[in-house]
C-alpha cells in the first residue's frame, strides 16, 4: 500500500497540502479525521497567509459526512488507475489521489478552491519515488507516522473567496493560475505531545529541507529530516542518529527551540554529513490550528509561520575523528515553522 493511501485502521490521519502562489501568498489545506469519536471528527481548515506572513484569512469547517472510496469501488477510475487510487468525499469537498496525482474541490459558501498536481512532483527522496522519512520505521507502530508524498510539485489552481467582512484581499495573480505544493501527511495513533515542524522550498535552486520531531516517547527527542541541496545531493536523518534520550545525544543536539522567542537551532551528527540548521521567525506571524489527537480534534493545539528565515549549513568529514569542513550554506525565505502541543509555549502558561 502506498504511503499516501488512506490507514484506515490508525487512531487518526490528517492531510497537510501547502500551495505558494503566483504572487508569493500560501494556502495552507487541511484534511483531518479521528474516526470513532462522536465531537467534530472530521475537520477541514483552509487558511490563506500573505507573502510577508503577517495577514491571516482563516476558516475551518467540521462535516459530518466523511466517506472514503477506495480504486476497486469506482468505475470512474478505469482500467487505467491502480489499487492505491481512492477518493476522499466531504460534505462541502473532496479530494483524489489517482496514479500518484492528488486534485483538490472544496466548494463551501465562503471558498471556492480547486486544484490538481501536474505532475508527480519531487518526492522525499529525489531518486526513489516510494520514499518516505522514517525508511522502514515506517512499518513499525510508532505512536506517530510522517510521510511527503511531495516536497514540491506544480498545480493547476483557481481560487474565489466570499468574504463580506472584506478581511482578505486577493490579487488578481492568485486567483487562477499554477502554485507550487507540498504535500504530506500524518497518521497512527496520536499527535506527540511536543514537536516542531520545519518547510521551505527555493525552486530556482531545486533545494529544500523538511523536518519534524520532537517527544514521541517521555525522555526521547527523535527528528526526521531530508535536505535536497547542491548538485542534487540528498541528506536524510532518521532515528537512531537523530536521537537523544533523557538528555544524551546520540546525534542530535536541540540548541535551542523557542516558539516565544521564533526560534529553532538543531545540530544533527552523523558518521560523515553533519546539519546545522537555524531557523527564525516573527511570532506576530503566527497562525493557529487544531490538531488530531487521540481524544479527538484539539483547538489551539499548534502555532505555524510561512515567514521563517532559515539557514542550513552542510558539513563533512572522511573519518570519524577527523574535522568536519563545510561544504555548503544555504539561506531561505518565507519558509514554514510549527511548534505544537508543549513546545507552543503558550500550553506551558
Amino acid at each position: 500500500m502506498s504511503h499516501y493511501s488512506p490507514h484506515t485502521s490508525a487512531t487518526f490521519e490528517g492531510y497537510y497540502n501547502r500551495f505558494r502562489l503566483p504572487s508569493g501568498s500560501s494556502v495552507c489545506l487541511i484534511i483531518s479525521s479521528v474516526p470513532g469519536k462522536s465531537t467534530k471528527p472530521y475537520m477541514i481548515s483552509f487558511t490563506h497567509v500573505n507573502k510577508q506572513g503577517t495577514k491571516v484569512w482563516q476558516k475551518e469547517y467540521w462535516p459530518s459526512k466523511w466517506q472514503i472510496y477506495k480504486a476497486q469501488s469506482l468505475s470512474s477510475f478505469s482500467a487505467k488507475g491502480n489499487e492505491d487510487d481512492y477518493i476522499i468525499e466531504w460534505d462541502d469537498g473532496l479530494f483524489k489521489f489517482k496514479n500518484g496525482q492528488v486534485s483538490w474541490d472544496l466548494n463551501t459558501p465562503e471558498i471556492n478552491f480547486k486544484a490538481k498536481q501536474l505532475n508527480r512532483g519531487i518526492p522525499w527522496n529525489p531518486s526513489d519515488n516510494d520514499s518516505t522519512p522514517a525508511g522502514l520505521l515506517a512499518k513499525f507502530p510508532l505512536p506517530i507516522q510522517w510521510h511527503i508524498h511531495t516536497v514540491e510539485s506544480t498545480a493547476e489552481f483557481s481560487l474565489a473567496i466570499n468574504d463580506k467582512a472584506n478581511e482578505i484581499e486577493l490579487l488578481n495573480e492568485d486567483l487562477e493560475g499554477e502554485a507550487k505544493v507540498h504535500i504530506e501527511k500524518n497518521w497512527a495513533v496520536s499527535f506527540p505531545k511536543s514537536y516542531i515542524w520545519m518547510q521551505v522550498r527555493d525552486s530556482e535552486k531545486q533545494k529544500g529541507l523538511s523536518l519534524a520531531g520532537g517527544s514521541l516517547i517521555p525522555g526521547v527527542q527523535a527528528y526526521l529530516i531530508g535536505y535536497q541541496g547542491s548538485n542534487k545531493s540528498f541528506i536524510s536523518f532518521k532515528p537512531p542518529t537523530s536521537t537523544s534520550i533523557f538528555g544524551l545525544s546520540l546525534g542530535l543536539y536541540q540548541n535551542q527551540v523557542s516558539s516565544k522567542k521564533g526560534v529553532i537551532d538543531l545540530d544533527v551528527i552523523g558518521w560523515f554529513k553533519r546539519l546545522k540548521i537555524k531557523g527564525q521567525c516573527d511570532p506576530s506571524t503566527y497562525f493557529s490550528f487544531a490538531a488530531p489527537l487521540n481524544t479527538g480534534h484539539q483547538p489551539d493545539y499548534t502555532v505555524q509561520s510561512y515567514a521563517a528565515n532559515i539557514t542550513v549549513e552542510v558539513y563533512e568529514r572522511s573519518w570519524p575523528w577527523s574535522e568536519w569542513v563545510q561544504v555548503e550554506k544555504e539561506s531561505f525565505k518565507e519558509g514554514g515553522m510549527e511548534f505544537g502541543g508543549d513546545a507552543y509555549e503558550r500550553h506551558e502558561e
